[in-house]
């Protein structure tokens, strides 16, 4: 039998089946309430005894039972996406999460065949407190590992794919080409997103020079408003970016950040003892993947080209 239990305590399904062997009706009434107690007393001495002698085999029975369904356990996790960064994660035409990161899970999800994941679309600004509160179990939405998350999260060791940075800004511009061209700029980006950690730490490093809005961190309304004057920059994936602005028609232009390589993103989790024992698992099938050429192919079908290695990027940048 399969016994499946859902992590964050909301729900438990159990499925429970007892072979037994078969009882006389005396049997029967011998294991059942006091109304079958006094029907029992009509019964005689010889008929009691075969009863005895049956109820051992029913318990061994429930305790096979019992120790087949613990054998046979399957734990359902849920995953939050931002469901708004595509082709990483976006809602699909049936309204279900879609994209690399939900692909790549699917994949993971097969290779664990003791897991089953389930998936929602959770807008970004509210995504780290719905961890929190226990609605979901992990994230898999292209997040980064910053010391404020390391000191709150758990993260699979093992990236699931590389990350470059751009700066975006609205096309026919020539005083934006890297960061230190924001000096006296509006910049946005998303509210607890790895770019507003990256830009508050060099921001204050650099005296403050630049002026940091926060957004919901939906790539679509950053783009339209670089584009539409309401701020000077914001900072993207140029994945992300160049898919949006191709689709919307967009007069924005990338210049590719110049303080960095490429970064790599992992699984997050909440920091409970269920998420310890599956992160393990997630980081040899992550394993499996990679050696496989599988996570390569994902982000190939995916993103366009390869992103799911550090290398790969370092080899086509070197072309």
């Amino acid at each position: 039998m399969k016994k499946v239990t859902i992590q964050n305590s909301k729900k438990v399904f159990a499925a429970v089946v007892a072979a037994s062997a078969v009882f006389t009706t005396v049997a029967g009434c011998g294991s059942s309430d006091s109304t079958s107690a006094s029907a029992a007393n009509t019964v005689s001495e010889d008929t009691t005894e075969v009863a005895d002698t049956e109820t051992p085999k029913a318990d061994e029975a429930d305790t096979q039972s019992e120790e087949a369904e613990g054998s046979d356990e399957v734990k359902v996790y849920q995953i939050a996406t931002e469901g708004a960064y595509a082709p990483y994660n976006y809602v699909g035409e049936d309204g279900q999460p879609d994209g690399y990161d939900i692909a790549v899970a699917k994949a993971v999800d097969e290779l664990i065949p003791e897991v089953e994941f389930t998936y929602q679309a959770v807008e970004w600004s509210s995504i780290f407190a719905g961890l929190e509160a226990g609605r979901y179990d992990l994230i898999v939405s292209q997040t980064a590992k910053t010391p404020e998350r390391q000191e709150k999260y758990l993260f699979t060791e093992t990236p699931y794919a590389w990350d470059l940075g751009a700066i975006a800004y609205k096309a026919g511009r020539d005083d934006i080409k890297r960061l230190d061209d924001l000096e006296g700029k509006t910049l946005t980006v998303g509210v607890g997103s790895s770019n507003a950690s990256f830009i508050e730490g060099w921001n204050e490093e650099h005296g403050n020079i630049v002026n940091v809005v926060y957004g919901d961190g939906d790539i679509n309304k950053a783009l339209l408003d670089v584009q539409e004057g309401r701020v000077d920059a914001t900072l993207v994936s140029p994945v992300t970016a160049k898919l949006t602005v191709d689709e919307q028609g967009l007069d924005v232009e990338f210049a590719l950040r110049d303080d960095e390589e490429a970064q790599p993103v992992y699984w997050l989790f909440a920091n409970t003892e269920g998420n310890e024992e599956l992160i393990p698992l997630v980081d040899d099938a992550l394993k499996q993947l990679i050696e496989s050429g599988k996570l390569s192919e994902i982000s190939k079908e995916y993103l366009g080209e390869d992103y799911s290695s550090k290398e790969a990027i370092d080899a086509r940048i070197a072309k």
